[in-house]
């Protein structure tokens, strides 16, 4: 079983989907029917591969966000954490040796089901055993754009193709904890790639730009930069990319969704 960590930081009510939507937090928006943040902690905790919840939020919204998720089968389970300054500082936090192997995502991927994490976390089986020390997933670029060709995502281009990020990751092993550090800058490689540089120095910037490599290999040159050996998990799902971080998002996600539930 995996530790699952919903990292669910956002900019309080000066975020314009919380004012839109007329919450006190971007994750509690209404998706569908039910509020963002719900819906990815019913992913999590419905993989059916996740024994330990945490939720990492601002800790003046750890009570709303707490009754927003008090109905949900294991929500007395369910544990919450004041996020930090950035994605990698609030890992890194939270992050420890008894708490491996754990899987994290983001309190805004709202397209997110049970099914896909627990396709990410069948991928991770085995993976220590090669050496692997963390992981992320990855959807190609054309499963994507086949499908939702309005949503306008950032992709990582490589000789073997371009790919856009699930937000989900996976740290396996004691020496993965160093990897959360390569997101204090605040991540967002594929939409901000000049991050790359403060996280991972010129020459892996440089061999990232140039798309002469592959995915594997630039990812490996990477991860020889933090000292662990990250392995990607390429994710068969056209929606796992789609975070909300727009008003364009936020109206794809709940078409979606409704077309997915079969609801008006």
């Amino acid at each position: 079983m995996y530790t699952g960590l919903v990292l669910a930081a956002s900019r309080g009510n000066l975020d314009p989907l919380a004012q839109a939507g007329g919450v006190s937090h971007k994750c509690f928006i209404d998706i569908a029917g039910q509020p963002m943040l719900r819906r990815v902690v019913e992913a999590v905790m419905g993989s059916g591969r996740i024994g330990r919840t945490i939720v990492a939020i601002e800790e003046g919204s750890i009570a709303e966000a707490r009754a927003l998720l008090a109905d949900l089968p294991g929500a007395d389970t369910i544990e919450y954490v004041a996020s930090r300054d950035n994605i990698g500082t609030s890992v890194a936090a939270v992050a420890r040796e008894e708490l491996l192997p754990m899987v994290i995502t983001t309190g805004d991927n709202a397209l997110h089901t049970s099914e896909m994490v627990r396709f990410f976390c069948d991928s991770l089986d085995g993976l220590p055993g090669q050496g692997v020390d963390g992981a992320l997933g990855l959807t190609p670029a054309s499963y994507i754009l086949e499908k939702y060709p309005e949503g306008n995502r950032a992709f990582h281009r490589f000789r073997d193709g371009a790919f856009s990020s699930c937000n989900i990751y996976a740290l396996l092993t004691p020496r993965s904890l160093n990897g959360p550090r390569v997101f204090n800058s605040g991540g967002q490689f594929g939409k901000k790639p000049k991050r790359l540089i403060g996280a991972f120095g010129l020459f892996a910037f440089l061999l990232y730009k140039s798309r002469l490599f592959t995915l594997r290999t630039v990812l490996g040159a990477l991860s020889r930069t933090v000292g662990l050996r990250t392995a990607p998990i390429l994710m068969p799902f056209a929606e796992g990319p789609i975070d909300v971080d727009r008003m364009q998002d936020w109206e794809l996600a709940n078409r979606i969704i409704r077309e997915r539930e079969g609801t008006a």
